[in-house]
């Protein structure tokens, strides 16, 4: 399934993965597009008990601190077992590797997070942890 939403395309595939991407016409993500992706995550989310995972496309280093913070600030789903982020942009690539690290070390029990050039292997890894949880 795909939903469009103002800023962002979402898909669902197999009821357990959401990939949600920025609209390529979008050159700046706004808190209002963030806070309506955030409540079609959600709703993705709450429409079955399936474990599942999220694959976010990072297209652009600059995100403005009010966007940064309705993501950052949306609690994790508790279905929700793992995040993957996908950019191919080296630079990009290790900003969020940055930030995960940090994020391990702040949130030791957090769910497993990693960064990939490709969708298709964001998708593998994804399933590799959905296919060992309830």
């Amino acid at each position: 399934m795909e939903f469009e939403t103002k800023e962002f395309t979402i898909r669902f595939l197999d009821e357990r993965i959401i990939i949600m991407k920025q609209k390529e016409r979008v050159s700046r993500m706004t808190k209002e597009g963030a806070i309506e992706c955030t409540e079609k995550m959600s709703e993705l989310c709450n429409s079955n008990a399936n474990s599942k995972a999220i694959i976010s496309y990072i297209e652009s280093l600059y995100i403005k601190k009010d966007v940064l913070k309705v993501f950052s600030e949306h609690p994790t789903h508790k279905d929700v077992y793992a995040t993957a982020m996908i950019s191919t942009s080296f630079i990009a690539k290790n900003m969020a590797s940055i930030v995960l690290k940090m994020r391990a070390r702040f949130a030791p029990d957090d769910i497993p997070m990693q960064i990939f050039n490709t969708e298709a292997a964001a998708i593998k890894w994804v399933y590799s942890i959905l296919d060992s949880t309830p």
